[in-house]
């Protein structure tokens, strides 16, 4: 038993079990144009029953005789001007593919599972109606038009909450942001808005933020910083909320500040003279002499009262001594400047000592995405950090390394709460947070939702890249215990349990199977229905995945395909990729 047939068997398929004559031109006009999702196994194409059932109503308008996908050209040449259900129905497309949204993909793929034509309608006359921008859609079918202008609707309400840049959170690899469209629209197939979402690895937040706009959602992350970052993706505050916010934590963060300045102020007025100095080989040599003199944990010499190892070493059993001085004393110089360092840790100490806890979850949300923004990083990341010495930074890169370290982090905390506050305003709902890892938040939200129709989003590592180690210092940032910090990037230490350690490390591929198996199936032995979103570019095989969770759930699987560039890191070439969401129903079983 498989899900899968080899796309060189489709039209034999049709013939002997969906009694469908379908000419291979068609076929390839729907799985070129990702209508029609592939997988690739081995040298083989391969496409799922369920989509090509899915796909019916298009597949019957061209049989062998007679009209054909190649009457919908205008010319003799060419691609395919449109996608027509029956003679007088039409989805018509455009020439130019990097111009047609991610969200129209899945739109046109539910229209066409979708549409039913009724025999009245033929004499109704035909509307030309503006479709996702290119794309159009003329038709007398007023079924047809109510299911276009809905999907439209949802993609207005997912798109609006794009609208402010600094309401955007933290960079984050693999971020789903641009994708949210697609994402909401391939999940309406087989959710009612009714229904709840669960995303299970969240992240950045960014797809908990979409489907926040249209069902109520759950968001789990095994890293605490990912959750910080889910809660200010959603609603439940206010402006009015973020400026008494402000009002009570910038007077405690000065306050704090004036008190760790006492211990690096000869540093911090070293650092000021080479800010405020002309660009040149002189201010060069006087940074690399800056940066060679200011020691930082576990390394350097103290440099008159300020002795970092004795700093940390003194907190690491008690972290809440004043004053905090985690960033100052282990990062400074490495992912931030000495000045920004003192401002975050005042900014945390602030935030520590606030009793309300929503106001705490903003607060920590809000200066984790500054710290994301604002970072001296490789890549968008903090694995390592650019310059592993001072030596590294040449008179070229001078410039641009002084403008980053220069930005205050307090006036950057401050403008992105109150901006991530307007935008929660426009949020129809909050979004709630459920402690990780993945298995015991399966275990807790299967009490809370027993009784719902429930989809749970899985969006786990593409690649065996460690998340814990590219983010340790947004997660050192919401945890701040004074960790471990080896080697050049700093990381804590993963053995001695004070990293977090994914199932999905590993370069094992089978392994890798193994664990994205066991994940689809906890959530499917609870009835639940699964989103699965995943890459061809993935280290896991996607065919050998479906086929293990097709053997031992009854359920209906169906997919969403998109054309896409992934941009995993900042500075990297994007790099052409096809975006799938595999959807396992276990409620609707097979075909």
């Amino acid at each position: 038993m498989t899900p899968f047939i080899p796309l060189n068997r489709a039209r034999s398929y049709c013939s002997k079990e969906m009694n469908l004559d379908v000419l291979s031109e068609t076929l390839t006009f729907l799985t070129e144009n990702s209508i029609l999702p592939t997988f690739r196994e081995g040298v083989e194409d391969y496409i799922l029953i369920d989509d090509l059932q899915a796909v019916r109503s298009v597949l019957r308008q061209f049989p062998s005789s007679g009209s054909s996908v190649e009457s919908m050209k205008l010319l003799d040449f060419g691609p395919p001007e449109a996608i027509a259900l029956d003679t007088d129905t039409r989805i018509e497309l455009s020439a130019e593919d990097d111009a047609i949204p991610p969200v129209f993909y899945a739109a046109c793929r539910n229209l066409l599972s979708n549409y039913t034509r009724k025999k009245d309608e033929c004499l109704r006359p035909a509307s030309n109606l503006s479709y996702f921008h290119p794309t159009r859609i003329v038709s007398a079918s007023e079924e047809l038009r109510n299911i276009a202008q809905a999907q439209q609707r949802r993609a207005n309400v997912i798109d609006a909450s794009n609208a402010s840049h600094f309401a955007n959170s933290a960079y984050y690899m693999g971020s789903k942001r641009s994708l949210k469209q697609f994402l909401v629209e391939a999940i309406s197939s087989c959710l009612t808005e009714k229904g709840v979402v669960i995303d299970l690895m969240c992240g950045s937040g960014a797809a908990s933020n979409g489907f926040s706009r249209i069902w109520r959602t759950y968001a789990s992350d095994a890293q605490r910083f990912c959750q910080v970052l889910a809660v200010v993706q959603g609603g439940g505050y206010s402006a009015r909320k973020a400026a008494r916010l402000l009002e009570k934590l910038l007077p405690l963060a000065r306050q704090h500040a004036s008190k760790l300045k006492e211990e690096v102020s000869e540093l911090l007025g070293w650092e000021d003279r080479i800010f405020h100095g002309d660009i040149g080989q002189g201010l060069l040599e006087e940074y690399h002499s800056f940066l060679d003199t200011c020691p930082t944990y576990p390394l350097g010499k103290p440099h008159g009262i300020w002795d970092p190892i004795a700093k940390v070493s003194e907190r690491k059993n008690a972290p809440s001594l004043v004053p905090y001085c985690l960033f100052t004393a282990c990062f400074s110089n490495v992912y931030f400047g000495l000045r920004q360092c003192v401002e975050i840790d005042s900014l945390r100490n602030a935030i520590a000592s606030l009793d309300d806890k929503i106001d705490s979850e903003w607060a920590l949300g809000a200066l984790t995405a500054t710290l994301s923004a604002l970072g001296t990083t490789y890549a968008g990341h903090f694995a390592q950090p650019v310059f592993r010495t001072s030596s590294e930074i040449t008179l070229k890169r001078l410039s641009k390394v002084l403008e980053r370290r220069t930005h205050s982090i307090i006036h950057e905390f401050s403008i992105r709460l109150m901006n991530l506050a307007e935008e929660s305003e426009k949020s129809p709902r909050l979004i709630e947070v459920v402690p990780g890892p993945w298995p015991s938040a399966l275990d807790h939200l299967e009490k809370v939702l027993s009784a719902e129709d429930v989809l749970v989003y899985l969006d786990a590592p593409y690649k065996r890249e460690e998340y814990s180690r590219y983010y340790h210092v947004l997660e050192t940032l919401v945890q701040y215990d004074y960790p471990s910090c080896l080697g050049v990037g700093k990381t804590p230490n993963k053995r001695t349990g004070e990293r977090f350690s994914s199932d999905f490390f590993t370069r094992s591929g089978s392994q890798a199977i193994q664990a994205m198996t066991k994940v689809i199936s906890e959530i499917l032995r609870r009835g639940w229905k699964c989103a699965w979103s995943y890459s061809d570019s993935g280290s896991v095989n996607m065919v050998k995945t479906i086929e293990s969770i097709y053997s031992s759930y009854e359920c209906r699987i169906t997919s969403f395909a998109v054309p896409y560039e992934h941009k995993s890191q900042r500075g990297v070439k994007p790099k052409k990729v096809k975006e799938y969401v595999i959807l396992f129903d276990p409620q609707s079983g097979r075909s």
